[in-house]
């Protein structure tokens, strides 16, 4: 019970930090906004390059079935990013919402609040399978996600091959994987990642509450409910019996099983806000959204706390 609370604080705590600061301190608004950029910025191209790095450096030899989890991690971002687009069709929803709602369908927040989450209720064993659950995350989002989100926004015309152009982070992302692997077969000692882990839950947090506007949430309570179905319904529906019969409910005691469940009923990803930004999307649709899922977690946590023992 305490890691629960632990984890809900450590969330909530950071963003509401974020939030009182945006009205306590005696900054005009683009200032703040400038800041808000910075942060994120800092941690796109520095906490989640470094992350990314660490996931692969040091990461012991998995069990073969393992191996799964890459690909439970795809299923989980491809069929978010569908069910969302069938449940924006049904809400009949214009270009830029849905282009929005898909971004938020497909982008969980796994590295801020799933690895958090799941450092907190199984301790740091749990690093390595989060990190190989999401392996291809950022290889998905900034190549895939990205330029379905552009092509919502009537940033580009035909959906072809050639949109998928290599993303600068998406290339920094690599690098850093390749340097991971390089330091995991040379050997050489990883320090301990919890850290990297905690600062990006409270940066991203913090900046995120920097920016939000409370007062237009209620104005999407329908999408919040739809998207609500989406996150935490329909992808754990697909995603959990998947790990079962891959076998992970047999290793390690249930170990991975039980991280991919936590994995499977994150909320909206962070990430998910910028694509709205760039690509003209609906930006307070993405912020409420994004709020009503994390929010959500005051529900999701406690019974993932009951149900995990069961698997």
């Amino acid at each position: 019970m305490d890691r629960l609370l632990l984890s809900l604080c450590l969330i909530f705590l950071s963003l509401a930090a974020g939030h009182a600061a945006q009205h306590l301190l005696c900054i005009s608004r683009p200032r703040l906004e400038s800041i808000r950029k910075r942060l994120q910025s800092f941690a796109v191209f520095c906490l989640i390059p470094c992350s990314a790095m660490l996931s692969l450096w040091g990461l012991p030899s998995p069990d073969s079935r393992l191996l799964a989890l890459p690909f439970l991690g795809i299923a989980s971002w491809i069929w978010g990013g569908l069910l969302s687009l069938r449940v924006a069709r049904a809400l009949h929803l214009d270009a830029p919402r849905t282009g929005s709602f898909y971004c938020c369908g497909t982008f969980s927040n796994l590295g801020a609040v799933g690895a958090l989450v799941s450092v907190m209720f199984f301790g740091e064993k749990a690093i390595a399978i989060v990190a190989l659950f999401r392996i291809c995350e950022e290889m998905f989002y900034f190549g895939i996600s990205f330029p379905v989100a552009r092509r919502l926004g009537g940033g580009e015309g035909a959906f072809r091959l050639r949109s998928f152009r290599p993303d600068p982070v998406l290339l920094l992302i690599l690098t850093a994987l390749g340097l991971g692997l390089a330091l995991n077969m040379l050997g050489v000692p990883r320090p301990a990642p919890l850290g990297t882990v905690l600062l990006a839950t409270v940066l991203f947090l913090f900046a995120i509450g920097l920016g939000l506007r409370l007062s237009r949430v209620s104005c999407y309570a329908r999408e919040a409910a739809a998207l609500a179905i989406v996150k935490f319904i329909g992808v754990p529906l697909l995603l959990v019996p998947l790990a079962a019969l891959a076998g992970l409910g047999s290793i390690d005691g249930g170990l991975p099983l039980r991280v991919v469940t936590v994995l499977s009923c994150m909320p909206v990803a962070m990430t998910a806000l910028v694509p709205p930004a760039l690509f003209g999307l609906d930006v307070d649709m993405a912020n409420a959204l994004w709020i009503f899922s994390t929010l959500a977690l005051v529900v999701i946590l406690p019974v993932l706390y009951f149900v995990l023992p069961l698997l």
